[in-house]
């Protein structure tokens, strides 16, 4: 665009106009050349005015800018830099559309300047008053004179002159106003003229009373003056950049997301149930995404916001920053990492909370896990946070916070609450569900795996999740394991009704179930079948997951060794520190890296990717270790239906202890292993329901569970 389409004023005034938006940027986005004479300068202008800058500097232009030398601290320091040729900031930064060269000076406006400086696109010179004798003033007198000066590609010019300086405070704060001069119109042209006389005069120190000091001069006399006003300069800049960004970002976050009718449902639901849900949807449906698009209407409503995204574990956290939140084009004012990876963050968000309540930032979001959110010093600054700023509350895998401890994160304080779960119902825990049933609005959206394999994705043409089969493979407990079994169930069956009401005896039994369940996991007789399936898989172990018990850990990776697959174990112990050593990686980022690219064929799992990590090339799971809690088979299934490219099935080999056939074991241990295989029946059922096979597994318990009733 040239200057004589925009539709210009003859004069602008604060708080009458928008003098950025009708005036600055339009004209900036249209010059190759901008010459500025301004009392005050301040790299806050090129954040304010950050679209026309980056358009300024695409069109092949540059500005030439006279100045006083009162500048901020920050700015006197970049300009020593650029000087010393240590300016070197944005080498790798500087892109080919508008819309990311404006955001990169919007956002990193200090380094922007000096990067100007360092490559030509921006000329300075400082301006300094003297006297007869020729000598600097010492008193109040300042140059002040505001001129600027705009060419485009046509050679047409306007010019501006009146009160206005080059900061924030000129364009933004202050009642200023001036008066615009174009040399296409009648009777104007002289008057540009004379504002471009002035200011070669000037720039090239024609003026008697003046000292023009190119910049490094300037810097080796220090002539440079630290301003005292230039914090208001950073709130100006950075309430009035976030207020647009917001404005320019409102629909552009909208598109990304993307939402599928369903999720556009549950949005709605959500927002029509006062701003409080569970989304009970299944393992790669696109909780986070619709999650998100909540987020979104809060970003929008609220000039000042706190978003908390709580996971089980940090990998995850840093997931939905990295996959999710960043690349939906949210930009958070500040976002903070809040957990045991980041030994400073009780301070960060200290004083992040006291930049919110003062105004100086305006929407932060907060990573952080369960175990953390229910901290003591999480919970004691969150309290401390204004009444009047809400706060939304995204808990993910959210049946994990129905803990005992954790349900402490639960703050009423949360005025708007996102509660994400394939499965919600916490296993031989009524209180904890209902804890967490009634926390996030007593009502649930529900999208489950069934709805997700029938239902077309429209953009794909496929389901939003793929087929699979499903393979039990049945074991047998030993008769000192059955026994142990049945005594840990009668302390068990003793302590039901206590841990409902009290919060002492739900520690005490959620042991005791831990402890019976291990013995199921653990059954001595599912290595040997494991080795058998191995082998009959042959060469097909690519993109396969084992979940294991801690016990069952070492004896199955040396059997992964032994049969030559390459694999790698994946628990809590492999960290998520960045380390150098791994390219900037965590060890875990490192392993999920080198499973997707093949080098291993299989993850040996404890628990850590039962719950939200991302892995959609794994095709294949064995549950050597499982229970029959639903949250946790169904949480593993989801870990390999995700579609993926030239994925077409998935395979779920799942270990079940069933009843033997050994008459001589006591009749009470027999009647007892037989209702133990009921339970094992239900999983089973409820796991095969979905699957390709479901009618031939449906045969084969049928059968084994007539076997089980007639045997003696």
């Amino acid at each position: 665009m040239e200057l004589r389409e925009l539709s210009l004023q003859f004069s602008y005034e604060s708080r009458a106009d928008d003098m950025v938006q009708e005036f600055y940027i339009p004209v900036l986005e249209c010059a190759v050349s901008y010459d500025r004479i301004a009392g005050f300068f301040s790299s806050t202008s090129l954040a304010i005015a950050s679209q026309g800058i980056a358009a300024l500097i695409l069109n092949g232009g540059h500005m030439r800018l006279l100045a006083s030398p009162e500048l901020s601290r920050e700015d006197g320091e970049i300009l020593q830099k650029s000087v010393q040729g240590s300016a070197r900031f944005f080498e790798e930064k500087l892109l080919d559309s508008l819309e990311a060269v404006s955001s990169e000076f919007e956002r990193d406006h200090l380094e922007a300047l000096g990067w100007m400086l360092e490559h030509g696109y921006l000329e300075l010179k400082l301006v300094q008053l003297l006297d007869e004798d020729g000598q600097q003033l010492s008193g109040p007198e300042i140059f002040h004179q505001k001129i600027g000066i705009i060419t485009d590609s046509r050679g047409e010019q306007l010019s501006f002159s009146g009160s206005i300086n080059e900061t924030a405070m000129g364009w933004l704060g202050n009642i200023e106003e001036f008066k615009v001069f174009r040399t296409w119109l009648p009777g104007q042209a002289e008057f540009v003229a004379i504002d471009q006389r002035r200011f070669a005069d000037f720039w090239e120190g024609r003026r008697s009373y003046t000292r023009v000091s190119d910049l490094p001069t300037a810097v080796r006399e220090k002539l440079i003056t630290y301003g005292r006003q230039f914090e208001r300069e950073r709130f100006l800049s950075r309430h009035y950049c976030r207020t647009r960004k917001s404005r320019r970002k409102s629909g552009a976050v909208d598109r990304s997301l993307s939402l599928f009718p369903y999720q556009k449902e549950a949005v709605e639901q959500w927002s029509a149930n006062g701003g409080s849900l569970f989304f009970e949807m299944a393992t790669g449906t696109g909780k986070t995404r619709t999650a998100l698009a909540c987020v979104n209407r809060l970003v929008k409503r609220y000039d000042r916001l706190i978003v908390i995204i709580a996971c089980p574990e940090g990998t995850l956290a840093r997931q939905w920053q990295r996959h999710e939140v960043e690349p939906a084009g949210f930009e958070f004012d500040l976002s903070l990492i809040a957990d045991g990876t980041n030994r400073a963050w009780r301070s960060t968000l200290s004083t992040a909370l006291r930049q919110l309540a003062t105004g100086y930032i305006h929407q932060l979001v907060i990573y952080t896990t369960h175990a953390t959110g229910a901290g003591e010093d999480f919970i004691r600054l969150i309290s401390d946070c204004p009444p009047g700023i809400p706060i939304c509350f995204v808990g993910d895998e959210a049946h994990g916070l129905g803990a005992a401890q954790r349900k402490k994160a639960l703050l009423e304080r949360y005025q708007y609450r996102i509660g994400l779960s394939a499965t919600p119902e916490r296993w031989f825990d009524d209180l904890g569900t209902a804890v967490l049933r009634r926390y996030f609005g007593g009502k649930t959206f529900e999208f489950t795996i069934s709805d997700a394999l029938t239902t077309f994705n429209p953009l794909t043409k496929k389901p939003f999740l793929v087929n699979y089969s499903y393979n039990p493979i049945f074991v047998r407990l030993s008769e000192g394991e059955l026994e142990e079994y049945m005594a840990l169930s009668r302390r068990i069956s003793g302590l039901s009704r206590l841990s409902q009401t009290d919060e002492r005896y739900q520690l005490r039994y959620e042991k005791l179930v831990r402890d019976r369940a291990s013995l199921h996991k653990n059954a001595e007789s599912k290595l040997p079948e494991l080795k058998k399936l191995l082998t009959s898989l042959g060469s097909d172990t690519e993109n396969l997951l084992l979940f294991v018990s801690p016990e069952q850990l070492p004896p199955v990776m040396l059997l992964l060794k032994e049969l030559g697959i390459p694999a790698h174990r994946f628990t809590e112990q492999e960290g998520t520190r960045k380390l150098a050593k791994l390219g900037g990686l965590s060890q875990r980022e490192y392993i999920l890296e080198h499973f997707r690219k093949n080098t291993y064929h299989a993850l040996v799992a404890i628990s850590c990717l039962d719950e939200g990590i991302d892995i959609p090339s794994a095709d294949k799971a064995i549950l050597l270790s499982n229970s029959t809690n639903p949250r946790e088979y169904i949480q593993r299934i989801g870990r390999v239906i995700r579609q993926a490219p030239g994925k077409r099935r998935a395979s779920i080999y799942d270990f079940i202890v069933a009843p033997g056939e050994d008459s001589r074991l006591p009749p009470q241990l027999r009647e007892f292993e037989k209702k133990l295989f009921g339970k094992e029946l239900v999983r089973v059922k409820e796991m095969a329901e979905n699957a390709i096979n479901n009618s031939d597994v449906r045969r084969t318990i049928d059968r084994m569970s007539q076997e089980g009733l007639q045997w003696r």
